[in-house]
């Protein structure tokens, strides 16, 4: 039985493979720092307005999948028990808006979900009712 043995890329083929991989590591710095500053810059834009923000992200520090990236609240001005909120997504660099995505983030105000809780520590036991807020997602 013959044996095949496998050479080695020459050394103009892995100069091409490691210049891909320099190519797309720095797209993918280009875009986290982007996104970073888009971050900030939002931040220091609501806040300044009385805002406050959420980003949504996975573990990782990663964006979500969804629609929704942040979202802004605050306190209505005139009546305190009023919750003011707005769904964002969140665009850096030259990303453009398309028209799918105004009607996606405009359903999903629609299909925003507010409920209520109540948390109460007794000082060495937290209450919170009702009781699963997971189940009170279901209602």
């Amino acid at each position: 039985m013959a044996q095949v043995r496998q050479t080695m890329p020459d050394q103009s083929e892995r100069a091409i493979k490691a210049w891909k991989t320099r190519r797309i590591k720095s797209a993918f710095i280009k875009v986290r720092a982007s996104e970073a500053a888009s971050k900030e810059e939002l931040k220091k834009y609501l806040e300044k307005r009385g805002w406050r923000v959420v980003f949504f992200e996975g573990k990782t520090g990663s964006p979500r999948t969804g629609i929704i990236d942040a979202f802004a609240y605050r306190l209505d001005r005139k009546d305190a028990d009023r919750l003011d909120v707005k769904l964002i997504q969140l665009k850096g660099g030259k990303a453009g808006v398309t028209g799918r995505e105004i009607a996606r983030l405009k359903k999903a105000v629609d299909n925003a979900k507010v409920s209520w809780a109540l948390a109460a520590f007794d000082g060495e036991t937290l209450q919170i009712i009702p009781e699963d807020l997971d189940a009170s997602r279901l209602n």
